[in-house]
């Protein structure tokens, strides 16, 4: 759960760095616009919305693989359906994909099941 939190927060820091960022960079184009170069205000108009946009498509991207990697974990350990997407913000669709036989191995040995470890928690130690 902290690592979600930790990327939530993550999000939220940059996302508010780069509306600061884009607000400023707004507040000065038309001070270039209407100087003898004109070139850097046009293109601070050209940055900011992509900036803006890029970073929102980022995280419409990751949002997507963090739902198809919560319904694949879901699909093969059905009971972990309490898991909400955010908890797979950490973790892509591939890395569930590619660790499903551990993680099954794991889920059907004793000694796993006494560590009292999620197969979650497992998974993203997988990763790193």
């Amino acid at each position: 759960m902290s690592a979600k939190i930790t990327h939530v927060r993550k999000w939220v820091v940059i996302g508010v760095g780069e509306i600061l960022l884009s607000l400023f960079l707004i507040a000065l184009a038309p001070v270039f616009l209407n100087s003898n170069r004109p070139i850097f205000g046009f293109l601070i108009w050209l940055f900011v919305p992509t900036l803006l946009g890029s970073s929102a498509g980022y995280v419409a991207l990751k949002l997507t693989d963090a739902r198809r990697a919560r319904q694949i974990f879901i699909a093969n350990f059905p009971e972990y359906s309490y898991l909400k997407s955010t908890d797979f913000l950490a973790v892509s669709s591939a890395q569930v994909t590619r660790y499903l036989s551990v993680l099954e191995a794991a889920r059907k040995s004793s000694e796993f099941q006494q560590l009292d470890i999620s197969l979650l928690a497992l998974l993203q130690d997988l990763q790193k």
